[in-house]
């Protein structure tokens, strides 16, 4: 963590970190779909420089989420994760769907 920085960006790092290794985005796919350098993708992921909330809120965007996801823990980001957005970007790398998602409770 940077100087100065709130310790929920290293949340919402790793929840972009999580996200990424389901979609197998890289920081060039990522950038590209927020238009944003490659490069600077990998100095905010790496802590090296802080995300803006508009980067954040582009981000998000992106995987079809409100910016508030981003601040919540995992298991609420994969819940609200459109799992037709992610079938979406596996499929332009090739790559089978990933069903995430856990089942529906039956109820009683």
């Amino acid at each position: 963590m940077a100087d100065g920085e709130h310790a929920a960006l290293d949340d919402v790092r790793a929840i972009i970190r999580h996200i990424t290794s389901l979609t197998h985005e890289t920081n060039v796919d990522l950038g590209k779909a927020i238009s944003m350098s490659p490069a600077l993708v990998g100095r905010r992921q790496s802590s090296q420089s802080k995300w803006s909330v508009d980067e954040l809120a582009r981000v998000a965007a992106h995987w079809g989420l409100d910016l508030w996801c981003l601040f919540t823990d995992v298991d609420r980001v994969m819940h609200e994760l459109p799992q037709d957005r992610v079938t979406e970007l596996r499929a332009a790398k090739g790559l089978a769907p990933l069903h995430f998602k856990p089942p529906m409770p039956v109820a009683a």
